[in-house]
């Protein structure tokens, strides 16, 4: 009967699905899991006990559900935000922002029903600068939340400048007129149907039929005050003219945009023939259009409004046409209460991007809030653009993400916007949208990782990056899960999959996922095409806790990323819902006390004391209890606290967790061919360890076949925690005979395990 002594040195590959248990074949398999519980998987292939979750503080409402959106102002400066019914709050340094002893909260206009789309994800997108966040969703104007101090938030409605349009309409039949160039007017629509009550505060569009009633500009031209000559589309008004009849124009013919300007010296010239004085002021007065923000709708056909682009800073007014004889070229506001306003957006080539179904509206460069498509008569490079995608299908908006192009996720295809010259600037005549790949996404905002994008798939089982391969010269699209499918399986409801996802970049470079059923999972990704090729699932089930949501932001200390979650547990008969983030494992210059490995934990921190209080949140719960870095036995909290069985100064309190591994099937020590289906012993294990604690290995998890290490020693003073072991631990094997061999380890104890190898010796009988 040969003997082998198989090992397993990494557990980067992670969990893998149930349908590779027979694929010894596979590159990942040595490396790969059966189970993978509460550990993470990391690059450089040792299963890390993940941290446990400490407790920040309740939501406001826990009969409602609330989600986290991070706000990372700069280095150093973050803060998490709870957004809820009609209110955000505000988490920063690791716990709640307060004045004067209460949480600062600030309203919004969001209501319950508004925070989640009807795939159950969040329905807020947003994007920032500075300090200041824009918040889009489709119901709800776009808003703008400013940090003005460390403490103190504002929310307002952002007013957009100049625009945007939706389509100038062609119908020449239904005309409106406007009854005065500047100031109130009053608007009157004929042949048609024009106005609506989505028209209430939002600009609409007038230009005019053409300028063919206004006479050009000319060198030496008579004029009169009050005349008006057009250049190219630009229409000026005389305000001066010299005293000598007959006035004429000047030689500089009119180029400004804004305010008054001579095009002559006013001087008459002698012996000059039969004109008089030379030049004349004139005044910009538009340049064959206007907006007008409509105030009040009476009926389809009649509103009023005001002349402004919503800048008070300009100057413009009505061309007189449109007064006297009405346009057939109008337009509504492209965002709107019928319509929709944008539903998310972005920062792209120095523009303010928005999104509201296949509308794409840019802002004016490096000028976020306008939205001119044209600097007076001429549409300029930097000029906003507004365009539509020529989609196959209608579909759902999803995601946008900024890169060296514009990334666009809808509900059944994924899009590429980017210059069609790469040379030039983008511009509303240098911009190519394009369908690159047609899998489709959820409704979720994609992770960043590196330079590839990671996003949900339409039914929310399949994480897939999203990169650009020189070799094809395009975008390209794999599924990260495929080696892990069933990993995201979850349901609740008419929920499924995914449903909230987050990147924590250190220390471990994981994206992080919420489950419709509540489990969190994630994904260690170190993925570079002839360097790394990490992508390793684990699952992290909560004993008490149904994880709604997740995000990431920078530890107050910036050394690593702290993962955020709303935690919904049953707590002394009720429902409840706590933020809490994933408290790093214990570190190599960190002492064994600071071990922190519970959920909904607190840490007691001072005098040496035999009770500990404050713990309301877990109150009628069993808790794990960790003392200076001893294992307490179990106690249940009563009146929001616990009594010691011995003194401790630093006490760690919550709801215990177990981590569990399971290798694959052992493949080794056949005389012919595979160990696959044969029978085989697993004489006994050795399992190395970095700084760990605790245990059992056996061949399942069943209390009877489970061997409990034994990390005491003799010279342990009995009276002191068993100090971190770093080295191999022998262990008994308790298995007998049997034709499917594997290595399981669990810990259910509140004790930090780096796990870094396996290694069995294993007989296998050559009988087939």
């Amino acid at each position: 009967m040969p003997k082998a002594a198989p090992q397993q040195v990494s557990f980067d590959a992670g969990e893998l699905s149930p349908l590779l248990g027979a694929r010894v074949d596979l590159a990942k398999y040595p490396n790969g899991c059966k189970v993978v519980e509460n550990f993470i998987a990391t690059v450089q292939g040792p299963a890390i006990r993940r941290g446990g979750k400490r407790f920040v503080a309740p939501i406001k409402d826990s009969s409602k559900q609330a989600w986290l959106l991070p706000f990372i102002v700069s280095d150093g400066i973050a803060y998490m935000l709870e957004f809820g019914d009609h209110y955000i709050r505000f988490f920063v340094n690791r716990g709640q922002l307060v004045s004067d002893g209460s949480p600062v909260e600030i309203a919004t206009p969001y209501s319950l029903a508004d925070l989640t789309t009807e795939d159950g994800t969040f329905a807020i997108r947003a994007t920032q600068s500075a300090d200041t966040m824009y918040l889009f969703h489709g119901t709800y104007p776009t808003q703008k939340l400013l940090r003005t101090t460390a403490t103190t938030f504002s929310l307002q409605p952002v007013t957009f400048v100049g625009g945007p349009f939706a389509a100038v309409n062609t119908n020449a039949n239904i005309v409106v007129q406007a009854s005065a160039e500047t100031g109130a007017v009053a608007l009157t629509a004929s042949g048609g149907d024009v106005f609506t009550q989505a028209d209430v505060g939002q600009l609409f569009y007038l230009e005019q039929r053409d300028n063919s009633d206004v006479n050009p500009w000319a060198v030496h031209g008579r004029v009169a005050v009050g005349d008006l000559r057009r250049v190219g589309a630009r229409t000026y008004e005389c305000t001066l003219v010299g005293t000598v009849a007959p006035q004429v124009t000047g030689t500089e013919t009119p180029t400004h945009t804004e305010g008054s300007r001579a095009d002559g010296d006013f001087i008459d010239l002698p012996d000059d023939g039969a004109i008089g004085s030379i030049g004349a002021m004139w005044a910009y007065r538009h340049s064959g259009y206007a907006t007008v923000r409509i105030d009040s709708v009476i009926d389809s056909q009649h509103a009023t409004g005001v002349v402004t682009t919503n800048d008070p800073t300009d100057v413009t007014g009505i061309p007189r046409q449109i007064v006297t004889s009405g346009t057939y070229k109008w337009a509504h506001a492209l965002f709107n209460v019928t319509d929709g306003f944008p539903q998310m957006g972005t920062f792209w080539r120095n523009r303010l991007c928005l999104m509201r179904d296949r509308w794409l509206a840019m802002s004016v460069s490096a000028d976020f809030e306008t939205f001119k498509t044209k600097d007076a008569d001429e549409q300029t490079d930097d000029s906003a653009i507004v365009q539509q995608l020529n989609a196959r299908q209608l579909n759902k908006l999803a995601w946008m993400v900024e890169s060296d192009s514009l990334l666009v996720g809808m509900t059944g295809d994924e899009w590429v916007i980017g210059p069609a010259n790469a040379s030039q600037p983008v511009s509303a005549t240098n911009l190519n949208a394009a369908r690159r790949t047609s899998y489709g996404s959820k409704r979720i905002q994609p992770v960043q990782v590196g330079g590839t994008i990671m996003f949900v798939q339409k039914a929310g089982r399949k994480l897939r990056d999203f990169k650009y391969d020189f070799s094809s010269d395009n975008y390209v699209s794999t599924d990260v899960t495929k080696i892990a499918d069933h990993v995201t399986r979850g349901r609740a409801g008419t929920n499924t999959g995914i449903m909230s996802l987050c990147f924590q970049q250190e220390p471990h470079s994981v994206v992080w996922a919420a489950r419709a059923d509540g489990q969190l999972i994630g994904c260690t990704y170190d993925e570079e095409a002839g360097r790394s090729d990490v992508y390793g699932w684990h699952r992290h089930p909560d004993a008490n806790g149904f994880v709604e949501c997740v995000a990431s932001m920078p530890a107050p200390d910036g050394a690593s990323d702290d993962l955020w979650v709303i935690v919904r547990r049953h707590v002394n008969g009720q429902t409840v819902r706590y933020v809490e983030y994933l408290n790093p494992a214990l570190q190599d210059d960190e002492s064994q006390s600071s071990a922190f490995y519970v959920d909904a934990g607190i840490t007691y921190n001072g005098a040496s004391t035999t009770t500990v209080t404050g713990l309301g949140h877990l109150e009628g719960l069993a808790v794990a209890v960790l003392t200076d870095g001893a294992v307490h036995p179990s106690r249940t909290v009563t009146a929001g606290a616990i009594t010691l069985d011995w003194p401790a100064s630093v006490v760690h309190i919550g709801v215990p967790t177990k981590c569990r591994i399971q290798t694959m099937q052992l493949n080794a020590g056949a005389a012919n061919g595979t160990a696959q289906g044969k029978t085989k012993r697993v004489a006994n294990v050795v399992t190395r360890f970095s700084r760990s604690l605790g245990g059992a290995v056996g061949p399942s998890f069943a209390d009877s076949d489970l061997e409990p290490m034994n990390f005491r020693r003799p010279s342990n003073a009995m009276d002191n925690a068993v100090p971190l072991f770093d080295g191999d631990m022998e262990s008994n094997w308790r298995g007998s005979y049997e034709g499917q061999s594997w290595v399981c380890y669990q810990n259910d104890q509140p004790l930090p395990v780096t796990l870094l190898g396996f290694f069995p010796i294993v007989d296998t009988q050559d009988d087939r």
